[in-house]
């Protein structure tokens, strides 16, 4: 009994120490570290606002008579938007015009007492205290007309302001009060707002990691500041709308903010886009794409062989027998598409596309033919982020039989 408990234990050693099975490769499809130059592309979240926004308020006060604009229409500068009542003011003119008749009457006669009192002392038949008061009446009278002058301007400038004109020209907003209403320059909303957005005005903010790299080669030679705003300006901005169409005009950057905000770590940065027809209307969201600059020989890869765990970066990179080694790299700018390593690979090395996630360091593969994500897109080529980027069709499109 005791012998075959012994050769048991024994069996079940042997069997223990037998030799794992060999792991079959792992099939994968594969690609390839390039070389290239990559155009540095940017991207960022803005929302769109009116080049100009004016609010228009009344600068007198009294009552709305009348509403001359269409709600929601294309209005032009000075072109008249309410009417406020003009009676009380026309009143005031009208009196005013009468003071000022009566100053001008009464500056004649005195004039007249003047110019004979002249005479009068030239033959020494009044005092000289006399003509004194004379020449000082006079010019009291002079005084007086110049206010009732500037009273009839006063008085002209607000019945002219009865009238409330557009202070620009735009998109006109809704009215904020009804006809009959008393409004006054203290009322808390404005009459409406007039906008001007063509062209739009579309405003982002940018990191500071990315204004650095935008600014990284006039830094390292300031004589390349101008010429580098300039191939900024000729390469332009591309707008995509929140449902993914892309806006068929191009942008140009307008302005950025003289600092960065110490609360974000970003600057405000403006650029506008030509809005035909005024289609496009302020508070939209939009992405705004532009390249800026290009990585002259930068090492590619496709986005898809990246393995990113946390904020770390790795590679699955295939050796001539096969063998995966798996190494850490540093990425740099990324696309939708494809991603530049900074460090880690060298031109031309192999790497795992797809099936990074059964792949350990040290097995070995099959690789299996490449599909089109194997490798990095053309360069310039852009995809949505859900399903095909739609395309808003310009004003000159024909549409389809």
């Amino acid at each position: 009994m005791l012998t075959g408990l012994v050769l048991l234990t024994l069996f079940a050693c042997k069997k223990a120490a037998a030799p794992s099975a060999i792991r079959p490769p792992v099939p994968v499809t594969l690609g390839a570290v390039i070389q290239k130059d990559m155009p540095n592309h940017k991207e960022w979240i803005g929302n769109l606002q009116g080049t100009v926004t004016a609010m228009v308020k009344p600068n007198i006060a009294g009552n709305i008579i009348q509403r001359y604009y269409t709600e929601g229409s294309v209005v032009k500068q000075g072109e008249p938007l309410f009417q406020i009542d003009p009676a009380p003011f026309q009143a005031t003119l009208d009196k005013a015009k009468a003071d000022l008749a009566t100053a001008v009457a009464t500056q004649t006669k005195v004039q007249q007492d003047f110019v004979r009192a002249q005479n009068l002392l030239a033959g020494k038949v009044i005092s000289i205290q006399e003509f004194q008061n004379q020449q000082q009446n006079y010019q009291a009278t002079v005084g007086q007309v110049a206010a009732q002058q500037a009273a009839v301007q006063s008085a002209q400038v607000n019945l002219d302001f009865t009238k409330v004109v557009a202070p620009i020209g735009g998109l006109s907003g809704l009215a904020a009060y009804e006809v009959g209403t008393y409004v006054s320059p203290q009322s808390e909303q404005p009459l409406t707002t007039v906008v001007a957005i063509d062209p739009i005005k579309v405003v982002f903010q940018v990191g500071q990691d990315d204004y650095l790299s935008l600014i990284a080669g006039s830094l390292k030679d300031p004589s390349n500041a101008a010429q580098q705003r300039k191939e900024n300006q000729s390469a332009g901005m591309q707008m995509v709308l929140s449902d993914g169409t892309v806006y068929p005009q191009k942008g140009i950057f307008r302005a950025a903010n003289n600092q960065i905000s110490m609360q974000t770590g970003s600057i405000t940065v403006e650029g506008t886009f030509p809005n035909p027809g005024t289609l496009l209307k302020p508070g939209l969201f939009a992405r705004v794409n532009a390249t800026v600059g290009v990585t002259n020989g930068a090492l590619v890869v496709p986005l898809a062989a990246v393995i990113t765990i946390q904020n770390l970066h790795q590679l699955a990179v295939v050796g001539p027998d096969n063998m995966v080694s798996i190494r850490n790299v540093n990425v740099g700018m990324m696309t939708r598409d494809e991603a530049v390593i900074l460090s880690g690979v060298s031109a031309g090395e192999k790497i795992v596309v797809q099936g990074t996630q059964k792949v350990v360091d040290g097995c070995t593969v099959m690789p299996l033919p490449a599909s089109p994500a194997a490798s990095p897109a053309p360069t310039g080529a852009a995809t949505g982020e859900k399903g095909a980027t739609r395309a808003l069709p310009t004003a000159s499109s024909t549409p389809a039989n």
